[in-house]
């Protein structure tokens, strides 16, 4: 599978480092070229210097050829905004994380449906370990 992440946020590096370890491809875009030279060092992937939200960028990483697409920067702004772009390309799938979960209502309007709310997945985990609903707090380290 070919995996492009948007943002070299904490959670996009955990995940570039899951898909990385199941033998996935994956291209990381991250705006800062400083940031890609000190990831460049540790992580097997691929990087693009640019902004994600940019339809030249998106299309300079292959939509046709992306299996998915995760926006994970730290600017719910700049998420929102790149997944309706790539909404508007090829992507098939595009998933994005958004922090401010009043911004929610604005992503349903805009049809985008895969949107991850960190915060609230965590809290969901761990009210269903409280109340015994599982095991364990699997997914709470987030």
């Amino acid at each position: 599978m070919r995996v492009v992440l948007i943002g070299a946020s904490r959670l996009a590096l955990a995940t570039v480092v899951s898909f990385l370890e199941d033998g996935h491809e994956v291209v990381l875009i991250e705006k800062e070229q400083s940031v890609i030279e000190e990831l460049d060092q540790d992580y097997d992937c691929s990087f693009y210097c640019g902004d994600g939200a940019k339809p030249s960028v998106l299309e300079d990483v292959d939509p046709a050829n992306t299996d998915l697409l995760i926006c994970l920067s730290d600017d719910d702004t700049s998420n929102v905004l790149a997944a309706v772009v790539a909404k508007s390309m090829d992507f098939d799938r595009v998933v994005l994380r958004l922090e401010d979960p009043q911004l929610l209502p604005i992503c349903e309007q805009l049809q985008l449906e895969n949107v991850i709310i960190p915060n609230q997945r965590i809290a969901s985990e761990l009210l269903s370990y409280a109340e015994g609903k599982q095991e364990s707090p699997e997914n709470a380290s987030g």
